[in-house]
């Protein structure tokens, strides 16, 4: 897939993630703002995923699912650090589902933002 598709896609959703954290720090409504950060958790994951393909694209490498992206990943430690590395496996495995679809926090939330925090900066 092309590179620009991938940076397009991935500041997006990180542009509507990034609306919907603001919202949800401002909302007083539990419900309201477990939705917002169901919202904006999905779009964080989602903006991370895009940039690991924009990143992946820029040495003509494409993941087609979770596991092929996951050895892509560790396969390029040049584009890739530890720590991302670490983070996707820990939430695409565990956390992902608990925070964008059950509405569940702890520090998952704040994991998921970092993982397409720290992706998003070197695009």
């Amino acid at each position: 897939m092309k590179q620009e598709i991938h940076l397009i896609a991935s500041k997006e959703h990180f542009k509507i993630a990034t609306e919907y954290n603001n919202k949800m720090n401002t909302e007083q409504s539990i419900n309201k703002k477990t939705a917002l950060m169901t919202v904006a958790a999905q779009n964080y994951f989602y903006a991370g995923v895009n940039a690991i393909e924009a990143l992946l694209a820029a040495v003509a490498v494409h993941s087609f699912n979770h596991n092929n992206r996951n050895r892509n990943i560790a396969e390029h430690p040049n584009i890739f650090d530890t720590e991302t590395y670490k983070l996707y496996n820990e939430i695409d495995r565990n956390i992902r589902n608990k925070v964008a679809y059950r509405g569940r926090n702890g520090k998952m939330y704040a994991k998921v933002k970092l993982f397409a925090t720290k992706l998003m900066e070197k695009l």
